[in-house]
């Protein structure tokens, strides 16, 4: 077998792995679109850690706790991930929701990029209400094994909920949460 059929081979199985992985998390249903989150309780509430220092797309730094006080919704992706580049366009129409903007919520995605530039460049082909934001480190709150990964946070700085895997953000059900959260 020649080297470029046995990487066919390998990429092929890792596609059908990554299948199974999305089938069994329930994020995407049999037509292949996206399902909302559970939008479940954590067993153990989290309190964010608000000292991290995040980069903007120019590199200048941004302190987390800036967002303070207001409801955040923290997607946790890079450009490379299918599955976060999927999700993306629910996580933008979100972020232009009227009930959204009106209410305050912030709706963050903090891309684990190596690369300033593949942020600088998905974020020029994809303009959105996002606040785009690069992280060099990930507090122990934050870290995760799964990406994308979305943690729903309240002004108080509680972890109200977290999913793992793409979902459909832009669903009614995660705008009347978000706005719950909000307290308005």
């Amino acid at each position: 077998m020649s080297s470029n059929s046995k990487r066919l081979v390998i990429a092929f199985v890792l596609f059908l792995a990554w299948c199974l992985i999305l089938m069994r998390s329930g994020s995407v249903n049999r037509g292949g679109k996206l399902l909302p989150p559970t939008l479940e309780a954590p067993l153990v509430t989290p309190v964010t850690d608000f000292n991290w220092n995040l980069q903007d797309l120019d590199g200048t730094p941004v302190n987390f706790a800036e967002f303070k006080g207001r409801p955040i919704l923290l997607n946790m992706w890079a450009t490379w991930c299918p599955p976060c580049r999927e999700e993306m366009p629910s996580l933008a129409k979100l972020a232009e929701n009227s009930r959204i903007v009106d209410n305050g919520i912030i709706i963050m995605a903090v891309s684990v990029d190596d690369s300033p530039d593949a942020l600088k460049g998905f974020v020029k082909a994809n303009p959105s209400r996002i606040v785009m934001l690069r992280a060099d480190r990930i507090p122990a709150a934050f870290r995760t094994e799964t990406i994308p990964t979305t943690y729903l946070i309240a002004p108080d700085g509680r972890i109200v909920t977290s999913e793992n895997g793409p979902a459909q953000w832009d669903d009614p059900s995660v705008v009347d949460y978000l706005v719950k959260l909000s307290g308005k």
